[in-house]
């Protein structure tokens, strides 16, 4: 390594030894008074979320207990950076078990022949996977419109392409040729 080299060494917070601490130990990180403390009302953050508190209630059951309001929110974003978004989460597992609901109840809507649940099942479906949205919002069918392109090439290389021409592919990259500069010509351009 030269001597101009720079190490670039990120900075261990606080909440990556919080993390540590929960992912492997307490023995494989070792926390000062403070960090303890700062994990201690992280953990009450998580804790009061996932017994149904909103953000703004932890925030306030933390105010309560002497912390500032710019550091139980501080917690709160911790605690969710550390244990993950339980509202996020729960969102996800509840669409998963409804999900899995509807799959059932049309799975007895086919048996029992019964079309207009099939349909109702299949409709919220739709509406639970998101389907029903309209996610193509930046498509653009012209960039899948067939593009034609003119090549000027030397008589040699049409030689080999016309050579070659048995309805198969030819790989243009194995021929002599070399990069030249080229002007993109539009349609427009030629009527002039």
């Amino acid at each position: 390594m030269s001597s101009n080299a720079v190490i670039v060494r990120k900075k261990v917070t606080t909440d990556d030894k919080i993390r540590k601490y929960y992912l492997k130990g307490e023995a494989s990180v070792s926390l000062s008074p403070v960090q303890d403390e700062i994990r201690i009302k992280v953990y009450k953050a998580w804790n009061l979320m996932i017994n149904y508190h909103s953000k703004e209630q932890a925030m306030s059951v933390l105010v309560n207990d002497g912390s500032s309001r710019a550091q139980a929110y501080r917690y709160v974003n911790s605690s969710l950076a550390i244990f993950g978004d339980i509202l996020k989460n729960h969102k996800e597992a509840k669409r998963y078990l409804i999900e899995e609901d509807l799959m059932r109840l049309q799975q007895r809507a086919i048996k029992d022949k019964d079309g207009a649940l099939e349909l109702k099942v299949i409709a919220q479906r739709i509406k639970i996977g998101g389907f029903d949205k309209d996610t193509l919002q930046n498509f653009d069918p012209e960039k899948l419109k067939a593009q034609t392109y003119v090549l000027k090439v030397h008589p040699s290389v049409l030689k080999t392409i016309e050579a070659n021409q048995d309805g198969g592919s030819l790989d243009f990259n194995h021929l002599d040729a070399e990069e030249v500069d080229y002007l993109d010509v539009k349609e427009d351009d030629d009527e002039d």
